[in-house]
């Protein structure tokens, strides 16, 4: 058991080592390692991957709790593995561990179409998130082959194409998902046509070119979730200085999670007041104006709370080594905000619904769609018509009079 508390100590000065200066998430790690020693000693057991993931097996009951319990179980499993990293020497930075691990076909010639394909993807410059999409979507049609016992394109047919769309890894998803999935299959069956990987011609037509139109509710927050949001609370740290400024971006301007973990300092003109950027989403140059509590926000994180680093990008994470944030963290930074509100306040609390709130806030006060289409960075420029219906003040002008044809019935009148 000293070699347990051997490796837990180094592994603790190794953390530190990597800048990791939150007394958070430090407690978090000497809690876990006490717990996971305690489970050592009670089973006489050494430290292994094996009696790790078994003393783990029973926090996962937490998953299912509340945000608290899931941050718990995420904690001792992030601790287990930097453990796990140390004993084997892997601990080279500070790590982050997603639960969720991308599907990979196992044949090796569909592991080698995927390079290649890759490598085309590539050639063509495309976004680092279409390529991500795209070899996710082949990746997932491979490992539908290979749980059909085919494990070559030679034997591929029509009806395997067209038997994948029934397939249960995509049920559950909205029509417009599975039209970009079929999208992106059928750029793949051309692309293996064209360069001679498979025999058979035109399978790409086996894919399903209609998929029902699905209309949603366009949601937003309420007024008064918009006002928690963008209090002065949250200020007093420097994570909080950061959030405050990713919040005002999204919910003043609309800007993309996409866009606003890829800002950096060229794109923003202080001398005019605005910020000029090109949308990895569209590909489509924009300028913004820094509308004056945005550029506060902004240059408060910059100059007070911004930590040192040589990246480009302005926002940062909140742990050493110092990095542009990613896209996934992004997204939850509205969370901590907006947890007391319920969900007629507050219908989603992720990043994008901030986005949708600042396109209706434009139509309140009577922009036009042509102009709030711009402004989002829309290459469709009717794209901001589905913002109309949430401006209940002028849908209600719509409403259609029943005179004529009024309800006869004595008890409904």
């Amino acid at each position: 058991m000293d070699d347990f508390k051997e490796l837990s100590v180094a592994t603790l000065v190794k953390i530190k080592s990597f800048g990791i200066k939150s007394k958070s998430v430090i407690k978090s790690f000497k809690r876990s390692c006490r717990l996971l020693e305690t489970f050592l000693k009670e089973n006489n057991l050494n430290f292994s991957a094996e009696n790790a993931e078994q003393w783990l097996s029973g926090f996962v009951i937490l998953k299912k709790g509340t945000r608290s319990h899931r941050d718990l179980y995420l904690s001792h499993r992030r601790a287990m593995l930097l453990l796990l990293d140390m004993q084997n020497n892997q601990l080279g930075e500070w790590k982050v561990y997603p639960l969720k691990i991308a599907q990979r076909p196992a044949t090796d010639h569909y592991r080698n179409l995927l390079e290649q394909y890759k490598q085309y993807l590539l050639q063509e410059n495309m976004s680092k998130a279409t390529i991500i999409f795209s070899l996710r979507v082949v990746s997932m049609f491979f490992c539908y082959l290979e749980s059909m016992k085919i494990d070559n394109l030679s034997e591929l047919t029509a009806k395997n194409v067209s038997d994948f769309w029934g397939n249960d890894v995509l049920s559950g998803r909205k029509p417009t998902g599975i039209q970009a999935y079929a999208y992106k299959l059928k750029k793949f069956f051309i692309f293996l046509e064209k360069n001679g990987f498979i025999s058979q011609k035109n399978l790409y037509l086996a894919i399903p070119k209609v998929f029902a139109k699905q209309v949603s509710i366009v949601t937003t927050i309420s007024k008064d979730a918009e006002q928690k949001l963008i209090s002065d609370d949250k200020l007093s740290t420097p994570l909080g200085k950061r959030d405050q400024a990713i919040i005002l971006l999204a919910l003043r301007l609309g800007v993309r999670r996409s866009d606003l973990v890829g800002l950096k300092f060229k794109n923003i003109d202080w001398q005019n007041d605005s910020k000029t950027f090109i949308q990895r989403k569209t590909k489509i140059p924009v300028t913004l104006p820094l509308l004056t509590d945005v550029g506060n926000a902004l240059m408060d994180y910059i100059l007070n709370s911004r930590m040192n680093s040589e990246a480009d990008e302005i926002f940062l994470r909140g742990h050493a080594p110092y990095k542009a944030i990613q896209p996934a963290s992004a997204s939850k930074v509205p969370l901590k905000y907006l947890s007391e509100f319920d969900s007629d306040d507050c219908p989603e609390k992720g990043l994008h619904i901030l986005r949708r709130t600042a396109a209706t806030n434009l139509f309140e006060n009577n922009v036009s769609s042509s102009i709030i289409s711009a402004s989002l960075g829309h290459s469709n420029p009717d794209s901001a018509d589905v913002y109309i219906s949430t401006d209940s003040k002028k849908m209600r002008k719509c409403a259609l009079s029943l005179y004529g044809i009024e309800c006869s019935r004595e008890e409904l009148q």
